[in-house]
């Protein structure tokens, strides 16, 4: 992370003590699976601290600035690991001898639609001992925990795992890739950058979000807010808007994607002293607060990509009755709602604002079973603020929220 100097930034804590939670058990079982065991693992062989196995045999990654050779054993050993997880791999060589590891997971319903879960994995000092545990080694270690759990699952949208080289001078690896994912015209729904979530000075479990008002950005951001709520991961967010532009996020800003930073307290008087430094190794990394940023943003991860939804399933599973979480959520100015009908019945699909009071009916009509996919549009009168939609039969009944933001 390249820290800047000017704090000019607005502070939001969002309450959620407000909502009621929605939990999807299988973004639930996805959260679950997030192990600090297996991030710190990860962090040992990323500082140092033990050997990795590479084509010329065990090396110790004593340091990832660009110009040392732990680098370059960085990016086989990182490469390697997308390998073993069956992803799509590739080194992707920029000008400033620098090169990012890209591993891709193909969705299965829409594959040309992405998701990006990234890290920038060199580091400062320029010396040959700089573990950069934190910076960015914790982010790093994220990005291969989501690897390992995710790429287990069917995904309806495509997911990209991004390490990004050379962010320490200049954003460099990022910067190089969003150019050219714009001129490919790649449709990139969301990118979840993460930046230092493994420092937490005073125990106060307190985060920061960094978005701005640029394509669906901030929707990204109350969707890290909201899974972490639901699902009680445990962390206290700042909401920081305009977010800084001194991280990879921002290379995604400069061509209009949707993309947010997770980092932790920043703009706080809570932020690592020893960062940058020859002393930032994994004995500061504060287990419980790393694991709950990683749990978040795999989490966040999760939904975005769809794991295992009812467009994956085999058509010839039967049909039972299940009302989905809508999609995107929060949302602005329309959302999409699927159900699953499992006898022919007359259903009804309404929509309540927080007080109870029937906004819009949706669905009112006999279905046979079947999956069904609505959209619901708001209307321009319709103010911000949480609603819920109900879906009723003679004999099955459910109720999600979703959340309107303009």
């Amino acid at each position: 992370m390249r820290r800047i100097s000017q704090l000019g930034f607005l502070l939001l804590f969002f309450q959620t003590h407000l909502y009621f939670a929605q939990v999807d058990p299988k973004i639930s079982s996805v959260i679950n699976q997030v192990n600090i065991d297996s991030l710190y693992e990860n962090l040992k062989e990323l500082t140092g601290d033990k050997p990795v196995k590479i084509p010329n045999g065990n090396v110790f990654i004593y340091s990832r600035a660009n110009a040392d050779i732990g680098n370059v054993y960085a990016e086989e050993y990182l490469q390697d690991r997308f390998k073993k997880y069956g992803l799509t791999t590739s080194l992707q060589r920029f000008d400033g001898g620098g090169a990012n590891i890209i591993g891709i997971q193909k969705g299965v319903i829409k594959p040309n639609q992405q998701i990006i879960i990234c890290a920038h994995f060199d580091d400062r000092p320029y010396q040959s001992f700089a573990p950069g545990a934190d910076d960015n080694g914790s982010g790093t270690s994220a990005v291969l925990e989501a690897a390992r759990i995710l790429s287990k699952y069917k995904t309806d949208y495509t997911i990209i795992y991004a390490l990004w080289d050379n962010e320490e001078i200049g954003l460099l690896g990022s910067g190089y890739y969003a150019r050219q994912a714009s001129s490919r015209n790649d449709s990139i729904i969301a990118v979840i950058n993460m930046d230092m979530i493994g420092w937490d000075g005073n125990n106060d479990n307190l985060a920061e979000i960094h978005t701005k008002s640029i394509s669906n950005s901030n929707l990204i951001a109350g969707n890290l807010l909201r899974i972490n709520f639901d699902y009680d991961i445990g962390l206290k967010f700042a909401l920081i808007e305009p977010g800084s532009t001194s991280s990879d996020h921002s290379s995604f800003w400069n061509y209009n994607y949707s993309a947010v930073l997770l980092i932790e307290g920043y703009f706080s008087q809570d932020f690592n002293p020893r960062y940058h430094t020859t002393f930032d190794n994994i004995s500061f990394i504060n287990k419980p607060y790393f694991e709950k940023c990683a749990k978040t943003a795999i989490g966040t991860l999760a939904y975005y990509a769809k794991i295992q939804t009812l467009t994956s399933v085999k058509p010839n599973m039967p049909l039972v009755y299940e009302l989905f979480q809508n999609y995107p959520n929060p949302f602005n100015p329309s959302t999409i709602i699927k159900y699953n009908i499992e006898k022919e019945a007359h259903v009804k699909l309404i929509v309540y604002d927080v007080l109870g009071k029937e906004i819009e009916r949706i669905v009112d009509q006999v279905q046979k079973p079947n999956a069904y996919e609505v959209k619901f549009d708001a209307k321009k009168w319709f103010p911000s603020g949480v609603y819920f939609y109900v879906l009723n039969t003679n004999e099955y009944s459910s109720v999600r929220k979703m959340i309107l933001v303009k």
